[in-house]
């Protein structure tokens, strides 16, 4: 721990809400300073500016406690670093910001991003977001073109937050028929990005109409639960939900249902209290309060659980994403259609199946919205062919009234599982994401230099694979007017790019065969993802593998017999517990659990000459990359230890071609680099930063990132930011006047 003073202009060093001033040491919270002196000051300081490495106990002595005995720098040490977890709202058992390594010292382990430097692979200048500062900062000169563009956006997005901010503080009423719209957006934190759900609602609006709950991901992948007063301009975080997933609100507003690594939990808005009601089944959708019970919707079943806390009981019936009409006794839900390829909105009486009546078809979620104009009636609203429509709609009579009219255009919706980005509280509000096409592949040099883009650009894509022959590049890029994405395919040298699988349903996480002809990747339509191996020939069929219930490929061996694939689409433990399973090609398609451990593992990969396997696991307590031996044999296994690769966290990896170097993103955001040599003894090198990727860019929609590698290991094929539009939720109060007016008109 250096006493010299750094070099350089001063930094903001932000790690999730706060932001740590290098120059005039203060530390702020959601931009309101906090209270912090002395010695445990002066320890952030030292921890913050090298996260991730070990700072000792003896540093701490020599440079906080010069001239003191043992016994009062140790006392002295303790409690220092107590007041600082006190104000950081941290934890030694489960730390989130300061790991303690006993006799050592201590670690910074949460992201830390910078506010120097601008961010790399960023195609067009970003909202004034802190980014990772890059090994190497370095801009491609395509940045440059409107540099001075971002000032002005920024102040006239913040006048027009602080009008609507003071228009709502003094009109939050039920709207009328002679209220005006009133738009504005919703931010995420610095730090922190929105990310569309596959399978969860990720905001809701309470139902008065006062607040909105929102997740959003920081540089680590994980999930984070905020609340915004609509009578206020910030976000704040709701307490306890670091690692939060799904959100709804209870009937009253007054508290709120997430899920939390496992967990389904009801947190009250105002402290830091809240009730765990029982564990979170798989693959959940959504949830509803009926009377004393609460009804959870999953993906291929319900469950009752009592409000009060339980054990989740599994219901005959299936009712996906259930809405509690406002007679309290009927259920609005929506579920998929095979025959047609989209999803129908029912009513049904609960308890009584008999009564299911079919509404209107749908591509997504349908939620009922009370008619403030009409009391006594409403709207269905949905969303199809990627517009939010409204269908007036009489609860009385469960029966609909005319024909719908479109409110929104371009919303993302989920057609797999229906989930969509919208919600709609009981006076007049409805809050949606617009649909963002923003991103494009690039290779870039080890320096984070874009060399140049490649394929479409300004779409929606997070996953790039290189074919062995090093010809072609798979990439599933979401096609917003059907809920879905198809794989294209993109020549490697020339960027001329196609079509080459879509429907029925979704396509994703593409693998390449050894001799570059085929695809290995995941179908999902009216199930959760199934794997499928295919050419790419236009007369090629769809060859199914056998079935698991939730499968999602991670990569082909290099001598073709096995390819391996994971129970989960998150490198994050947020749904489904992840273990790791083996198909072999070359013994009937035999299917091989490999790894089964309490913890969550994902992103298995095959080291080139086969006797080593890569892969994540969150053993420490976050997910880091591990390298085991590999055995295939007659019982293809793990032998020995497991090597630890990262330090920093890891999400995605890759290894290079030639077995000597692995590549992976860690927590903080930047691609790693590690020398690795396989043979005749495993040693593994120290892991060099090469850059960052940025987080938007991360954020763009569901789908795990994935990058490649080139022959050589000088180019890096990464999803870059081609769009300035920071991810946004839009608010429109007295939604309906305005498009009972306009019926028809999509803006």
């Amino acid at each position: 721990m250096s006493s010299q003073p750094t070099t350089g202009p001063p930094r903001q060093m932000v790690f999730g809400p706060f932001a740590f001033d290098e120059a005039s040491g203060e530390l702020h919270k959601h931009g309101v300073r906090v209270r912090l002196e002395g010695q445990p000051l002066q320890i952030l300081s030292a921890l913050v500016r090298q996260p991730g490495q070990v700072v000792t106990r003896d540093e701490f002595q020599q440079q906080l406690w010069k001239g003191g005995t043992f016994v009062d720098f140790d006392h002295g040490l303790n409690a220092a670093m107590n007041r600082l977890r006190q104000v950081l709202g941290d934890s030694a058992d489960q730390p989130r910001y300061i790991e303690t390594l006993p006799g050592r010292g201590y670690r910074f382990v949460a992201a830390v991003q910078n506010t120097v430097t601008k961010p790399v692979l960023v195609m067009a200048p970003a909202p004034p977001a802190p980014e990772v500062e890059p090994a190497a900062p370095v801009q491609p000169a395509i940045v440059q073109k409107r540099r001075k563009i971002w000032p002005l956006w920024m102040a006239a997005a913040g006048v027009v937050a602080g009008l609507a901010g003071g228009y709502l503080a003094a009109h939050r009423p039920q709207a009328s028929s002679g209220a005006q719209p009133v738009r504005f957006s919703i931010f995420p934190p610095n730090g922190f990005a929105m990310e569309a759900g596959s399978s969860r609602q990720t905001f809701a609006l309470s139902p008065d109409g006062a607040r909105l709950a929102f997740t959003a991901m920081d540089a680590s992948g994980v999930f984070q639960t905020f609340i915004r007063d609509l009578d206020g301009i910030e976000p704040r975080p709701l307490p306890n939900s670091v690692g939060s997933y799904h959100v709804f609100w209870a009937p009253d507003g007054r508290s709120l249902f997430l899920t939390v690594r496992g967990s389904l939990r009801r947190s009250a808005l105002d402290g830091d209290s809240y009730q765990v009601v029982c564990d979170t089944p798989p693959i959940m959708l959504t949830g509803a309060l009926l009377g004393p019970n609460l009804l959870i919707s999953g993906r291929e079943t319900n469950f009752v659980v009592p409000a009060s806390g339980g054990t989740p009981q599994a219901t005959k019936e299936l009712y996906p994403w259930p809405q509690v009409l406002p007679d309290g006794k009927h259920l609005l839900y929506s579920v998929f259609d095979s025959r047609s390829g989209h999803r129908r909105a029912r009513v049904v009486r609960y308890g009584d199946p008999a009564t299911v009546r079919d509404l209107v078809e749908t591509d997504s979620r349908t939620e009922y919205a009370p008619s403030v104009l009409k009391p006594g009636t409403g709207y269905l609203v949905y969303v199809r062919a990627g517009n939010i429509l409204a269908q007036p709609f009489d609860p009385r009579s469960l029966s609909l009234q005319g024909e719908p009219f479109a409110v929104v255009s371009r919303t993302y919706s989920f057609l797999p599982s229906g989930a969509a980005d919208f919600s709609v509280s009981n006076n007049g509000m409805i809050a949606y994401r617009r649909y963002q096409a923003r991103s494009q592949l690039a290779w870039v040099n080890r320096r984070g230099e874009v060399v140049s883009p490649i394929g479409p650009a300004n779409v929606n894509l997070k996953q790039a694979r290189l074919s062995p022959d090093g010809s072609k590049i798979a990439a599933p890029i979401f096609d917003v007017n059907r809920g879905v994405n198809d794989m294209w395919i993109i020549d490697a040298e020339s960027g001329a790019a196609r079509r080459a699988l879509a429907g029925p349903g979704l396509v994703d996480s593409p693998v390449w065969s050894p001799d570059s002809s085929k695809l290995a990747f995941h179908r999902a339509y009216d199930t959760p993802p199934k794997l499928i191996v295919r050419g790419l020939g236009e007369n090629d069929a769809d060859e199914p593998l056998p079935p698991d219930y939730f499968q999602v490929v991670s990569d082909w061996s290099h001598d073709g017999r096995f390819i391996a694939y994971t129970n989960t689409g998150f490198a994050v433990n947020n749904e489904l517990n992840g273990d790791v399973w083996l198909i072999d090609m070359a013994r009937g398609r035999k299917v091989i659990h490999l790894i089964r451990t309490p913890f969550h593992e994902a992103n298995p990969a095959f080291s080139p000459d086969g006797r080593w396997l890569a892969f994540t696991s969150d053993e420490s307590g976050h997910p880091e990359m591990y390298v085991q031996a590999f055995e295939a044999g007659e019982s293809p296994r793990l032998t020995g230890e497991r090597h630890l690769v990262s330090r920093h966290g890891a999400t995605a990896l890759r290894w290079a071609r030639d077995g000597k170097e692995l590549f992976y993103l860690a927590g903080d955001g930047r691609i790693y680099g590690v020398p690795i040599t396989l043979s005749p003894k495993l040693k593994i090198g120290e892991a060099a930063p090469l850059f960052s990727i940025s987080l938007e860019a991360r954020a763009a929609w569901h789908s795990l990132l994935g990058f490649d590698v080139s022959a050589d290991g000088q180019r890096l094929l990464v999803p870059i930011v081609t769009s300035p539009e920071k991810s946004e939720i839009v608010v429109i109060q007295n939604w309906e006047a305005a498009f009972e007016r306009n019926r028809g008109k999509i803006n």
